[in-house]
C-alpha cells in the first residue's frame, strides 16, 4: 500500500467528519485526485477547496500537489501492472480469459500478502493454537468464508464453532483464551459489529478480517487483517481471503504438528465410518 493509504489509517479516528468525507473519498476513488485539481475535487465531494488542502496538511504533505503526486505514482503503478494482465478484447486472443482472471488474484493475494504483518500474524496463529474456544461470524457473502475455517480449525483440532443468527443467542463468558473471529466487509453488517462489541465486553480476543484499516471493526479488533484489492468489486475478495485463511490455519498446524497429525486421523477415520458404515 502507498503511503496516502497508511497516514490515512494512521490518522483516521482523529479526523473531523468533512476530513472523513474527503478520505473515503480517495480510498475509493483515488483516479479522481490523480486526475484532477484540489478545487475541482472538492466540487465532486461538496466541500470547499480549502478543506482539500486541510485534509493534505493534516496528513502531513506540504500541500496538495504533494498528495497528488503521491497518488498518481500509485494509480500508474496500478495501470502498469494490470496492463501485464489484460482482460481487453483486443488482447483476448493471447491468454486464455481464466488465464487471465486468476493471474489477476494472484496480484491480489500478493498484495495483501506483502501488507500483513509477520508480527499480527504470529500473535494470531500463537492465539488459536492456545484457544480455549473460537467462534467464527460471517454473514450474507462472507458466511462461507466463516464456514470453510470452522471447519478447517476443527480439522487440526481447535474448538472453533460457526455462529449462526438462527441458533445462537449470546456470547459464553470467556477469557483472553476465548477468541472471537469475525468477517467484516462492506457494506458492514451491524450484527456481526455488535457481537464484536459483545465479545470485547467479555474480554475475547478478537481477530478481524475486514477490507480496510479504518473499517468499522477495527475499533474493536485486538488483531487486525486488511485485504486489499484494486477494484472494488466484492467478488474480488474471495480468493484473497480464502488463500489467507489457508496461510493461517498452516501456520497454527506448524504450532502444534502432534494434534494436527493425531486429529487429522481421527477425522478421516470418522469420516469413512460415516460414508461406508463401517
Amino acid at each position: 500500500m502507498e503511503d496516502f493509504y497508511k497516514k490515512i489509517e494512521n490518522a483516521y479516528d482523529d479526523l473531523s467528519r468533512g476530513l472523513k468525507k474527503v478520505a473515503n473519498y480517495l480510498l475509493e476513488e483515488p483516479t479522481a485526485f490523480a486526475a484532477n485539481p484540489a478545487k475541482k475535487v472538492g466540487e465532486a465531494l461538496g466541500v470547499s477547496e480549502s478543506m482539500i488542502t486541510r485534509f493534505c496538511l493534516t496528513l502531513g504533505y506540504k500541500g496538495y500537489s504533494e498528495l497528488q503526486q503521491e497518488v498518481r505514482h500509485y494509480v500508474f503503478n496500478q495501470k502498469r501492472i494490470f496492463e501485464e494482465y489484460p482482460l481487453s478484447h483486443k488482447e483476448e486472443k493471447e491468454r486464455p480469459f481464466h488465464e487471465r482472471v486468476m493471474l489477476h488474484d494472484q496480484f491480489n493475494i500478493q498484495s495483501t500478502a506483502e501488507n500483513i504483518k509477520e508480527e499480527q500474524f504470529k500473535q494470531a496463529t500463537a492465539s488459536l493454537a492456545d484457544a480455549e474456544q473460537v467462534l467464527i461470524a460471517g454473514l450474507r457473502y462472507t458466511f462461507s468464508m466463516a464456514h470453510w475455517l470452522t471447519y478447517a480449525l476443527q480439522s487440526i483440532g481447535v474448538n472453533a464453532r460457526l455462529y449462526r443468527p438462527d441458533l445462537d443467542a449470546h456470547l459464553d463468558f470467556g477469557s483472553k483464551k476465548h477468541i472471537f473471529i469475525v468477517f467484516s466487509f462492506h457494506a458492514y453488517s451491524t450484527e456481526t459489529l455488535m457481537l464484536a462489541e459483545e465479545a470485547k465486553r467479555r474480554n475475547w480476543t478478537i481477530i478481524g478480517i475486514t477490507d480496510s484499516g479504518i473499517a468499522p471493526i477495527s475499533k474493536h479488533a485486538d488483531i487486525l487483517f486488511p485485504v486489499y484489492f484494486s477494484k472494488g468489486s466484492h467478488s474480488e475478495t474471495a480468493p484473497i481471503v480464502f488463500s489467507f485463511m489457508n496461510a493461517l490455519v498452516s501456520g497454527i498446524s506448524i504450532q502444534e504438528p502432534q494434534r494436527t497429525r493425531q486429529n487429522k486421523r481421527t477425522m478421516e477415520e470418522k469420516r469413512l465410518k460415516q460414508t461406508f458404515k463401517l
